[in-house]
């Protein structure tokens, strides 16, 4: 069947529009006319392309040979302006459907070297010794092509080039890690030592993290990341500030220098222990850190008129929210890697009295369908 491709959706979807209803279609370019198989389904369908009929006016041919079978890359197929102006597109659409605001404008689009910017990834190792990742949709490992993956750091591919030459691989998988000073940190290669941390060098603040803890994995983009955020909380010296979702204190510590007090709060123990760590490790006296569940972290802090928010995927969830709102801050800056679940969350701050200031896109990770946002929420009852 012949389709025309419209835009593309969160997930990373081509939608079109059919007498059979909306079949959504990885890899289409908005402009392409293509012929596709597709599933029916009572609601939207799942089509797949057979032959690009008529190429939209953005798509090029994909620089990794592995494109469409590797899991990793989404927009591989289309220019990088035109990648940037379809995520503000899925923000948008989805704070109209998700978050009840139909006119949302975004402030800023924050750019990102669209290859070698990844400082973090996990290999996946086959039966035949075969590197790679997984394919879309399967466990079935995509070797690595011979030059390495296009979005990792040089000095990523450089190793693992090295490792797929001198280790006996077996079956399972592998971490890497690595710093922009050169410094490859690894765990699960035989016949390699294992390392159980890495460090981070961010806008002068050094930081130890877990081998296999959270951290920013844009080395190039998280100083922009971190300076939109801080603009959005306006920080004064005399705030005291609330960071939930901490993690290893990446906010958190760029916060103590420009604020009274800050708080972080975080789940993981050894995310905890290491932003204690990094507080000591930078001299950072009027930060702390405490472990605990966001319901009840919300409490830590009872000074503070001003929060900032990271939650991973699943975003914070109405009674979350509700929760923040009964405590009156006066500025919520809320980080997300996902549109939906933010927009949701935004919906649910609109309804106990919270407005969307402003909103950005920060482009944390180039060729996929995520999408990192940055937002001001301020309060209006």
């Amino acid at each position: 069947m012949k389709v025309k491709i419209e835009k593309i959706v969160n997930g990373g979807f081509g939608l079109a529009r059919t007498a059979k209803g909306v079949i959504l279609v990885p890899f289409g370019v908005p402009g392409d006319t293509v012929d596709i198989e597709y599933t029916p389904d009572e609601g939207v369908s799942m089509g797949w392309i057979k032959k690009v009929v008529v190429p939209s006016p953005h798509r090029r041919p994909p620089r990794c040979p592995v494109f469409g079978i590797c899991g990793g890359c989404d927009f591989d197929n289309i220019e990088y302006g035109f990648e940037l102006e379809v995520k503000a597109g899925i923000l948008i659409e989805d704070l109209g459907r998700f978050g009840g605001i139909d006119s949302a404008l975004i402030d800023e689009t924050i750019v990102s070297p669209e290859k070698g910017y990844r400082n973090h990834a996990q290999f996946k190792i086959d039966a035949h010794g075969n590197v790679g990742f997984f394919a879309k949709r399967s466990h079935q490992v995509v070797p690595l092509p011979k030059e390495g993956c296009r979005l990792l750091q040089k000095n990523i591919n450089s190793f693992v080039a090295q490792v797929r030459e001198t280790a006996s691989l077996e079956q399972g998988g592998f971490r890497v890690r690595a710093d922009t000073d050169g410094n490859v940190y690894h765990k699960g290669i035989p016949q390699y030592r294992d390392h159980t941390v890495c460090y981070y060098s961010v806008e002068g603040i050094r930081f130890r993290v877990g081998i296999d803890d959270f951290f920013q994995v844009n080395s190039f983009v998280v100083a922009r990341w971190l300076g939109k955020i801080i603009s959005y909380l306006d920080p004064r010296p005399d705030d005291e500030v609330l960071d939930l979702f901490c993690g290893a204190g990446l906010i958190t510590l760029h916060l103590a220098g420009l604020v009274r007090a800050v708080t972080g709060v975080e789940i993981n123990r050894n995310a905890v222990l290491n932003a204690r760590g990094n507080a000591e490790l930078n001299s950072v006296m009027n930060a702390r850190f405490v472990r605990a569940a966001a319901v009840k972290g919300i409490h830590c802090a009872p000074g503070a008129k001003k929060v900032v928010l990271d939650p991973p995927r699943t975003g914070l969830g109405e009674d979350l929210v509700e929760r923040i709102a009964l405590r009156k801050p006066e500025v919520i800056v809320y980080a997300s890697c996902d549109t939906a679940t933010f927009s949701r969350d935004v919906l649910y701050f609109s309804g106990n009295g919270y407005t969307l200031e402003k909103v950005s896109v920060i482009d944390m990770f180039p060729r996929t369908r995520h999408i990192e946002v940055v937002a001001r929420l301020g309060r209006t009852t």
